[in-house]
C-alpha cells in the first residue's frame, strides 16, 4: 500500500491526514515546520485591498484583532476557508500563487492604489515587488514566522511526500538526503505549484507532481489520478 508523508504544518496536516484516511490511503503525519506569532502591530492606515497568503496569516492576524475594511483576497482554498470562518467572503485567486494573486488584482481591482499583504517572515516578496513596480502602494504585514522541526521519519517506508511550500522542501531535502543511501528518484514529491516544483528539482528530487493546489481535496484527487 502507498504511504504518504504529510509534511505541512498544523492544522492543515491533520486535515490532510483525515482526508487520506477517508480515501483509504496510508499516511505518516510528521510536519517539518510549525509557526509562531510575530508581535508586529497591524498597520493603522486603510488599504484598498488586503491579500492573505496563507491560513496562518489569517489566524495570526485575527489574534492581533485585525478587522477588514475593503475587499479581501485569498491565495488558495484553505486560506479562503479560514477567512470565511471569521465571517468574511474573500475573492480567491484561480492559481494559488503570487502569480495568481497578481492576475486577480489586475483583472478585478485594476484601480487599487494600495494593497496590504498579510504574510509570514522570509516568504516570497515577488508580489510586493511586482505591485510596487506598477505604482501601487504596498505594505507587507508580517504576522508569523516559521520554525523548523526535526521529525523522526522512516523515509524508506514512504512512497510519496506531500510538500506544501518551498520552505518546507528545504527541510524535507535536508532530512531525506541525510540518509547516505537516499536516491532522489526513489519516491514521488507532490507540490502545490510550478514554482515549488522547480525548487524540488533544484534539491535533487526526480519524480515531481504538481497538484496545482494544497487543499486536501486537490491533494487526494491528484494522488488517486496520478500516483496510485
Amino acid at each position: 500500500m502507498t504511504c504518504v508523508w504529510i509534511t505541512r504544518s498544523e492544522p492543515g496536516a491533520t486535515r490532510l491526514e483525515r482526508a487520506l484516511t477517508e480515501a483509504g490511503i496510508e499516511s505518516i503525519n510528521a510536519p517539518v515546520l510549525t509557526t509562531e506569532i510575530v508581535k508586529e502591530m497591524a498597520p493603522s492606515e486603510e488599504f484598498d485591498v488586503t491579500v492573505f497568503v496563507s491560513e496562518h496569516a489569517v489566524k495570526h492576524a485575527t489574534e492581533r484583532k485585525w478587522s477588514s475594511i475593503g475587499p479581501v483576497v485569498a491565495v488558495g482554498q484553505t486560506t479562503a476557508e479560514a477567512l470565511r470562518s471569521i465571517g468574511l467572503e474573500p475573492v480567491q485567486a484561480a492559481q494559488a500563487s503570487s502569480e495568481g494573486i497578481l492576475e486577480l488584482l489586475e483583472q478585478q481591482y485594476p484601480d487599487a492604489g494600495s494593497v496590504l499583504i498579510v504574510a509570514g517572515a522570509d516568504g516570497r516578496r515577488d508580489l510586493d515587488k511586482w505591485l510596487t513596480d506598477k505604482g501601487v502602494h504596498v505594505c507587507t504585514w508580517i504576522t508569523y514566522r516559521r520554525i523548523l522541526l526535526e521529525p523522526v521519519v522512516d523515509v524508506g517506508a514512504c512512497d510519496v511526500i506531500v510538500a506544501s511550500s518551498a520552505e518546507a522542501l528545504s527541510r524535507i531535502a535536508e532530512l531525506c538526503f541525510a540518509h547516505a543511501n537516499f536516491n532522489g528518484g526513489q519516491l514521488s514529491v507532490l507540490v502545490p505549484s510550478s514554482r515549488v516544483a522547480e525548487v524540488a528539482a533544484s534539491f535533487g528530487f526526480k519524480n515531481i507532481v504538481n497538484s496545482n493546489g494544497a487543499d486536501p481535496r486537490t491533494v487526494v484527487t491528484t494522488l488517486k489520478d496520478r500516483l496510485l
